[in-house]
This record gives structure tokens, C-alpha cells and sequence, in this order.
């Protein structure tokens, strides 16, 4: 009995140890089977290629990074920054420099230089125009009459001096003319064949004009003056020497009108 019962606990022993020992070899192959699957997931992906950004650089904005490093849309320049100083400057300083300038050629040449330039110039090149001859009176009134004209020349003329032409001036000579409504001062010394038609045509509507001389203009007569009146209310001086043809009850009309009037010669017309 002893004897049996020593091979049951050697043979239990050895059944225990092959257990353990089978128990080790599953541990071993499973830890082995872990690490071959590990290698095998880790060669059978691709690599990343060289050039491939990675998530450090996937960011929204560098330039929020600590580095403080701008991107390219923070590095753009605008084209405010590449405006030269002169192009800065508005338009009212523009306007005050361009009309310090004494030449009309130079005026001229301001105008081409941009459209910028033109819009500034235009105004003091057309403040007065020059019809000193009629070569000059030609393009003015060729000008005028454009139908689509790319700046308003009309409305540009403030002073008109045909007192160079007044020989050969008439109620042709004047009608192109005609369309300046904001016409401050008008000179026509001397045109002794401008008629009542001519000068009705030059001030009718133009409730802008502050000045007229028509002295030596016989063919005036007081038709002129009613008109004015009527047209005129700003006039503030008027040169009618040598207008014989005026009656003083159309002065006295035109002192009625035109409350601002201060100066009238001769003074046989003084109001």
C-alpha cells in the first residue's frame, strides 16, 4: 500500500510539473504571437513619404504659435503700402498745389498724367478759359458742344474774356457759349455788333453770374437789362458806359431785383 500510494504522489507530481510546464509554453507562444503580430502591422503599413506634412504643420494659424512665426498671408503687402507719398495726399491738398501752378501748359501736363490728376486739374484748366484768339474760341466752343463729353467743361467756366475778339464778335460768336450756366464774370468790352439776342442768350438761367461788362456795346439795348433782372438776382457789379440805348426805368427794375448790386457806371445809371 505505502509503495502505491508513493507512485500516485510521483505520478501526480509529474502531472502537476507537465501542466506548469505546458502552462509556460502557452504563455511563451502567446507572448510570441503578440510580437509577431506587432511586427507584422508594423511592416506591412506604408511610411510616411519624406515630403508628407505631419500633423505639426496641419496647424490653423502658425503665427499663433509660441515661435511667433508669420505665414504668408501675414507676409502678403497690400497695395496701400506701395502707394507713392504724392498718391496719399487727398484730393483737397491736390487741388491747392495744382492751382499755385501759372502755366497753363503745365496744367495741361498734370492732366495727362493719370485720371486722378485729370479729375483734380480740370476744373482750374476750365475756370477760365482763354479765347484770346479764335483759333482758341474754336476748340472752346467745339468742346462745349460734345454730346458725351468725359468731364462736364460747362459747368467748369467761371470767367468768360471775349474782350480780345470784340471786333469781330456777334450773336454767332456767343451761342456756343451760351451752354455755361455758371458763369461768374463776363467781359464783352467792345463787341459792337453783339445784340440783345447774344447777351439774353449768354445770361439767361445763369443765376450765378456776380459781374458784367458790356461797355461799348451799342446794339444793347434795355431788352438786356430786363433780362438780367429777371435772370441775375446775384449781380453784384454792372459796366454799361456807352450803352445809350437803356432807359432808366429798366435800371430801376434791375435795382429792384437785384439786391446785391453795388457798383454801376456810368453813374449817370447809379442806383
Amino acid at each position: 500500500m505505502r509503495q502505491r500510494a508513493s507512485l500516485d504522489i510521483i505520478a501526480d507530481d509529474r502531472d502537476a510539473r507537465g501542466l506548469r510546464e505546458d502552462g509556460d509554453v502557452d504563455v511563451d507562444a502567446g507572448r510570441r504571437a503578440q510580437e509577431d503580430s506587432r511586427s507584422t502591422s508594423s511592416t506591412s503599413s506604408p511610411a510616411p513619404a519624406d515630403n508628407e506634412e505631419s500633423d505639426f504643420f496641419l496647424g490653423a494659424n502658425d503665427s499663433q504659435s509660441s515661435l511667433g512665426v508669420p505665414n504668408l498671408q501675414d507676409m502678403q503687402v497690400t497695395d496701400d503700402e506701395c502707394l507713392p507719398p504724392i498718391n496719399r495726399l487727398p484730393n483737397e491738398i491736390l487741388i491747392a498745389i495744382f492751382a499755385r501752378l501759372i502755366s497753363t501748359s503745365d496744367i495741361l501736363h498734370v492732366m495727362l498724367t493719370c485720371k486722378r490728376w485729370a479729375r483734380n486739374a480740370v476744373d482750374i484748366l476750365w475756370h477760365r478759359p482763354t479765347c484770346s484768339t479764335w483759333p482758341k474760341h474754336h476748340i472752346i466752343c467745339q468742346t462745349l458742344g460734345v454730346e458725351k463729353p468725359f468731364f462736364s467743361y460747362r459747368d467748369f467756366i467761371k470767367r468768360l474774356n471775349l474782350a480780345s475778339l470784340a471786333e469781330n464778335v456777334n450773336d454767332g460768336s456767343v451761342m456756343p457759349l451760351a451752354v455755361c450756366s455758371r458763369v461768374e464774370r463776363l467781359t464783352l468790352t467792345g463787341c459792337k455788333n453783339l445784340t440783345d439776342t447774344g447777351l439774353i442768350a449768354l445770361i439767361q438761367n445763369n443765376t450765378h453770374l456776380l459781374a458784367l461788362d458790356v461797355s461799348l456795346d451799342h446794339q444793347i439795348t434795355e431788352a438786356s437789362i430786363y433780362a438780367i433782372a429777371e435772370n441775375c438776382p446775384r449781380l453784384q457789379g454792372l459796366n454799361v458806359s456807352g450803352c445809350n440805348r437803356i432807359s432808366n426805368e429798366s435800371m430801376i427794375k434791375l435795382a429792384e431785383s437785384c439786391r446785391y448790386i453795388k457798383r454801376v457806371s456810368p453813374e449817370s445809371h447809379r442806383c
